[in-house]
């Protein structure tokens, strides 16, 4: 778990629930500029823009609700029941009305009793919001379905779907997988991150996709590159697509942003061994089976194209040398780079130059100042690279540095999760 990436934590489990319909038509502008400010925490600006998207559509329902909903987070309560009422009244059958009647129950009983019930009444109560909340009016959006709010987070569903193999297609932007995926129906980009031990999201990239968003008191904390600091995160449950994989009822993690794309970590493959193929922009996910052996017939031990790998926590560790002095890298395909941490830096003997690149890099918890130099010289098994590139941030990074994606991606390799090792083939 002492991961510069994302430190996973203990998380309250949610019920399933469905998802808030984007308006085809309506004030795109008013709506997606009160996405945008409401992810940022401008309530008062995000709650006139979804009034003007209302205005466009009154029967937008993913409007008026973050309409209530950004009204709610302001502490206008009587104005936030007010409008949560005018949803149900409205359109009782709507899920944003569902969500509505969530947030009455804790903040006015005795008018929801009064308000239209929804013909779908077996999921009124059956919403994304985090539990544990102080119980006061800012965080009143509470877990209604207590019993449901411990379950693990890492078993799998009776209802996922997990095809014997499953080929899906990538694009890179700034050296990072970029899968097309689906969140509760909704589509979205994830960077598919084998250094990510569980699957992460901004609560700007569920708004931008029309889901809502868990609240209450966090559950957890994440740390990772940036100056920010540790980042409050919340648990919640969804389901999530990937090609023809499909996990139901699925937990997640879920921070204030990420800083871009949402990660797609261990806890959605963990089931597969894929192969990465740099040439097809393609990941081949083959599941894994027990008792029916590895994909490779051969001992990879014996195959020097074969790396070895360690586990700590689901993230994968692997020994490299560095100007012949040995060290371990998380390996981490939703690294762009490879990033040294500074306790690293000491071990090996090295020192950032005077003359060396500076940048701004973005982590889970923010941006921060880094150094870029060469080393002479970087090895992985069969990869070696020479006069090659490796920065060091200012921010301090806990645990180990990260082998991104400028070291390997000329070649196709397979992770063989059975047996540990990590194939490469060059492309």
């Amino acid at each position: 778990m002492n991961k510069a990436k994302f430190v996973a934590s203990a998380l309250l489990l949610l019920s399933t629930f469905s998802t808030l319909s984007l308006p085809a038509q309506a004030a795109p502008d008013a709506f997606a500029l009160g996405v945008k400010q409401f992810a940022a925490k401008t309530y008062p600006a995000a709650a006139a823009n979804f009034k003007k998207a209302i205005a466009t559509n009154p029967k937008n329902d993913s409007a008026r609700y973050y309409y209530a909903l950004s009204l709610h987070y302001n502490k206008e309560i009587p104005a936030a029941i007010k409008a949560y009422a005018e949803l149900i009244r409205m359109m009782p059958d709507s899920n944003g009305a569902s969500y509505a009647r969530a947030a009455l129950a804790k903040l006015d009983a005795a008018l929801l009793s009064s308000l239209p019930p929804s013909r779908m009444a077996q999921q009124q109560y059956s919403q994304p919001f985090a539990g544990g909340g102080s119980g006061s009016q800012s965080s009143t959006i509470q877990q209604i379905v207590q019993s449901q709010s411990r379950q693990g987070s890492s078993r799998n569903s009776s209802d996922d779907k997990l095809p014997d193999d499953c080929r899906v297609y990538y694009t890179l932007e700034n050296n990072s997988f970029v899968l097309d995926v689906y969140i509760n129906g909704r589509p979205m980009k994830m960077i598919f991150d084998t250094g990510a031990e569980i699957c992460a999201f901004g609560k700007d990239n569920l708004v931008a996709a029309g889901i809502p968003v868990p609240t209450g008191k966090s559950t957890g904390t994440s740390h990772g590159i940036g100056d920010g600091g540790a980042q409050e995160t919340w648990g919640m449950n969804v389901d999530l697509k990937v090609g023809t994989i499909e996990r139901k009822n699925f937990h997640i993690k879920v921070q204030d942003s990420v800083h871009g794309h949402p990660l797609l970590g261990q806890t959605f493959f963990q089931d597969f061994t894929y192969t990465i193929d740099n040439g097809a922009k393609s990941i081949h996910f083959v599941r894994k089976r027990s008792n029916a052996g590895s994909v490779y017939a051969a001992d990879p031990s014996r195959d020097p194209n074969s790396v070895p790998f360690t586990r700590h926590g689901n993230e994968l560790v692997v020994n490299v040398s560095v100007n012949g002095r040995p060290t371990q890298l998380y390996f981490d395909t939703g690294a762009t780079s490879v990033t040294l941490t500074k306790a690293q830096l000491k071990q090996l003997g090295l020192t950032i130059p005077e003359d060396a690149d500076t940048l701004e890099v973005q982590g889970v918890a923010g941006s921060t100042r880094a150094r870029r130099f060469n080393v002479r010289s970087m090895r992985m098994g069969p990869i070696e690279k020479r006069d090659f590139d490796v920065t060091v941030c200012d921010s301090e990074m806990a645990g180990l540095g990260l082998l991104g994606q400028t070291f390997y991606n000329d070649h196709q390799y397979t992770i063989d999760y059975e047996r540990g090792y990590i194939h490469f083939l060059r492309r």
